[in-house]
């Protein structure tokens, strides 16, 4: 190969990175980096990134799960409370019933993956529109959290595997390296395998899917039931981390995972996405909140950054999807 040939596939190289969704959500959230430390300098320090990157776990593992069925072209917005509903079990069979903590663990993730099938019951099997049949769900399963409470808080705080939770390792919690080690494997799934290029082309284009020999409510299926289970971990995870279960965990998560998912580049028409792009995105949401925080904004406008940040990723990849079937 050639010197020329080696500058032009640079180029090309380089031109493809800054036109990835990726690239596209870690400008925005370095321009907030950037003009919040011109402010407040003590924004870029070290304990508060830290504090930010150990708060964005558990979010984190629920936008990555909520990304999957966005990538097939479908949505479940009950993951908030299927994260409360696998904590509170978790620490119910504990606290109440003395179980050993890696089997309660390990129900409150079967309990996920139940949820997820029943998501994909409904959705893929009975054909139920996606966002009415996991919001019944999020009503069903957010409730039953409450059922399992008798009045009082299921402490944990005397369990070691809590006390590891207390701990840091390398500068950073346990559950960050969880979070950081069930990324690289969906990244590497993702980019990598034939799984994660089929799940891309049933959220592109599924009657060609079919085609192609993709047994599409296959993995439809499996979207939904993956989902759940990070989900799932998300709570549980929570729980070990604050040392109580609590209902009320997972409330208000759904939506949020949805829009880091969005901002990150997963399109809501399905058959685009990428884990990395994911995390960049629930990063963005987090540290522009923290950023209005830093900058004395009311806290009460949480909500609206989250919906700006979204409304501006739908509206953006809107454009590009019309952009892209005009002839």
């Amino acid at each position: 190969m050639n010197e020329q040939a080696i500058v032009n596939k640079r180029d090309k190289s380089w031109y493809k990175i800054i036109q990835s969704d990726e690239f596209g959500a870690f400008i925005p959230l370095l321009l907030i980096i950037i003009i919040t430390t011109i402010f407040r300098p003590d924004f870029f320090s070290v304990g508060n990134l830290s504090s930010i990157i150990a708060q964005l776990t558990f979010m984190a593992l629920t936008a990555l799960g909520a990304s999957l069925p966005l990538m097939i072209g479908k949505v479940d917005i009950s993951t908030g409370r299927t994260a409360g509903l696998a904590g509170i079990i978790m620490a119910s069979l504990v606290a109440d019933y003395g179980m050993n903590i890696w089997l309660a663990i390990l129900v409150g993730e079967m309990c996920s993956f139940l949820v997820g099938c029943i998501n994909a019951i409904l959705v893929v099997d009975i054909g139920i529109n996606d966002f009415v049949a996991t919001m019944g769900t999020l009503y069903i399963f957010g409730g039953a959290r409450y059922l399992l409470v008798k009045g009082y808080q299921f402490s944990l705080t005397d369990n070691f595997l809590v006390k590891v939770f207390d701990k840091h390792y390398l500068g950073m919690p346990i559950y960050f390296w969880i979070m950081i080690v069930i990324y690289i494997i969906a990244f590497i799934i993702n980019k990598k395998t034939m799984w994660g290029r089929k799940l891309l082309a049933v959220g592109d284009n599924a009657e060609v899917a079919i085609l192609a020999g993709i047994n599409v409510k296959k993995m439809r299926r499996e979207a939904y039931i993956i989902c759940s289970m990070l989900a799932g971990l998300a709570g549980i995870l929570l729980t070990l981390d604050i040392g109580i279960g609590l209902p009320e965990n997972g409330d208000g998560w759904e939506f949020r995972a949805i829009a880091g998912a969005v901002v990150g580049g997963v399109s809501l028409s399905g058959g685009k996405g990428s884990p990395l792009g994911v995390f960049i995105g629930i990063s963005l949401i987090f540290i522009a909140e923290n950023a209005l925080i830093f900058l004395g904004v009311p806290s009460t406008m949480k909500i609206a950054v989250q919906g700006i940040l979204m409304a501006g990723a739908v509206l953006f990849d809107t454009y590009r999807t019309n952009k892209k079937v005009q002839p």
